[in-house]
């Protein structure tokens, strides 16, 4: 994945990225952090192509993703789980369901609309399940699942797509510390496992620390430090959150 110059600047006149030039690779877990406003969920938004930057290109797959047509983008987005900030689940449908819902690509459009899957896509959602420790809950459906069980359904739903790569947008911003730690835990282990790239946005400088080899902090649109996570001392956190 490359960002090659990439700026955004939305219809209001307000640029949230300014020239960023970074190289992300297979397998990588990459920690992107900074304060509220830094264009984090833009830049990320822009990896699955659902914002196109106003100047610069997007690389992911080997494919210019910022100059594809939209139904490029849907085919490569195939290759893109995503895992949401606010869960983004059906909380009436269940958790095996839910996770189905990352099949949809890949099934005949018909069906899909009437919930009818091919078994081989639901035994996949079956082992996805089980793979974030939710084997027995598939139809439990998600409005009684805690906070750290919904996010686990959302992972499922992301593994279940076969990604290459997965992007997390503050995944873990509304789950106490234990359950945070606890879902980046299985993502990474997953990830790895499956040699998956993860793009992750955090809040959490100590998670992004613990779990992520690389760390890019963006501040005001650009980036103002990437190096290894182990190498993100107190002093950089400091000059990049409170300067």
């Amino acid at each position: 994945m490359d960002f090659r110059g990439v700026s955004h600047t939305y219809g209001d006149g307000k640029t949230v990225v300014r020239g960023v030039t970074m190289r992300v690779s297979a397998g990588e877990r990459l920690a992107v952090v900074g304060p509220s406003g830094a264009g984090k969920s833009t830049l990320l938004r822009m990896v699955n192509g659902l914002v196109t930057p106003t100047g610069g290109e997007v690389w992911v797959l080997g494919q210019c993703i910022s100059a594809m047509p939209e139904k490029g983008r849907g085919a490569l987005r195939r290759r893109i789980g995503m895992v949401f900030q606010e869960f983004a689940l059906v909380e009436r449908l269940s958790a095996l369901q839910n996770v189905l819902i990352g099949r949809l690509g890949y099934v005949p459009q018909l069906p899909s609309l009437v919930r009818v899957f091919p078994v081989g896509a639901v035994e996949a959602a079956r082992r996805a399940l089980a793979e974030v420790g939710l084997e027995g809950y598939e139809e439990r459906q998600v409005r009684r699942l805690s906070g750290g069980q919904k996010q686990r359904v959302g992972i499922a739903r992301a593994l279940v797509q076969e990604p290459t790569l997965i992007l997390a947008d503050e995944p873990t911003a509304n789950l106490d510390v234990r359950t945070a730690d606890e879902v980046l835990e299985i993502l990474v282990d997953l990830g790895r496992r499956h040699g998956t790239t993860l793009l992750l946005n955090l809040h959490d400088v100590r998670a992004a620390r613990r779990f992520c080899d690389r760390i890019v902090g963006l501040r005001d649109g650009k980036v103002e430090w990437d190096g290894p996570a182990s190498g993100f001392g107190d002093d950089d956190v400091e000059r990049l959150f409170y300067n």
